[in-house]
């Protein structure tokens, strides 16, 4: 998120999208729809179909195209780039310790496979474990059904999953549903654009927080109970 790429994504690139697409007459007028359906619904894919079923849209969209779209056109080399510490710990999760790992996205499914390749992840993440807002809709997160869905698919106990996510309201949603929760918290520069959009600013201390940490590179010493395949908060001090 600090990187600028969620505000590349969900401005310039959804733009050109709703334009080209969808027949919007101006990049303005398509941002000012598109912010009005995600503040609503939280995922862009599920706002431009419900836009489509209330006739606010130009040209009906086809929600196949935007995984496509956002893969092709959205300038991965400039915003992200592979992280070595944070690979080699999420292997180390997966490999060493034989955790179930599993992704879940509010945006399309071709779109989150491309993220995964470009970050150096996607080995780790086989198909069935990796759901996209296609997997769930017409629920979306924070939907309590939407979590239920990827646990029951890939067969996880609440109490024995823990969510990393950056959206407060995924992570009480997460906590209202039994899951451990880690608050992955890049900075101040992490609290604007889509999480301002949503009001969903990072509250360290909520009490639906039980770990926080900056980025994945700090698991090891946040968690250390991960690799002895359990869950162990670090205690208030």
């Amino acid at each position: 998120v600090s990187s600028g790429f969620s505000d590349h994504r969900n401005g310039e690139v959804i733009c050109k999208f709703m334009v080209e697409n969808l027949g919007f007459e101006s990049a303005e007028s398509a941002k000012i729809l598109r912010d009005e359906y995600f503040q609503r619904y939280h995922s862009t894919m599920k706002g431009l179909n419900v836009a489509t079923q209330e006739g606010r849209l130009p040209k009906p969209f086809k929600q196949e195209e935007l995984g496509q779209y956002w893969a092709d056109h959205c300038d991965y080399a400039r915003f992200i780039r592979a992280d070595p510490d944070q690979i080699e710990v999420i292997r180390s999760l997966a490999e060493d310790v034989g955790l179930k790992m599993a992704v879940f996205t509010n945006s399309p499914r071709v779109y989150a496979l491309r993220c995964l390749e470009v970050l150096g992840l996607r080995k780790f993440f086989p198909d069935d474990h990796v759901f996209a807002v296609e997997d769930v809709l017409p629920a979306c997160k924070p939907q309590p059904e939407a979590f239920k869905k990827v646990l029951d698919a890939i067969g996880a106990r609440p109490e024995r999953t823990v969510m990393f996510e950056d959206s407060m309201k995924n992570i009480r949603a997460c906590k209202a549903l039994g899951l451990h929760t880690v608050l992955v918290h890049e900075g101040d520069a992490a609290s604007g654009g889509e999480a301002a959009l949503l009001g969903d600013t990072p509250v360290r201390d909520d009490p639906a927080v039980d770990v926080v940490i900056k980025d994945m590179s700090e698991v090891p010493a946040a968690l250390p109970g991960l690799w002895k395949k359990r869950f162990e908060a670090p205690k208030a001090s």
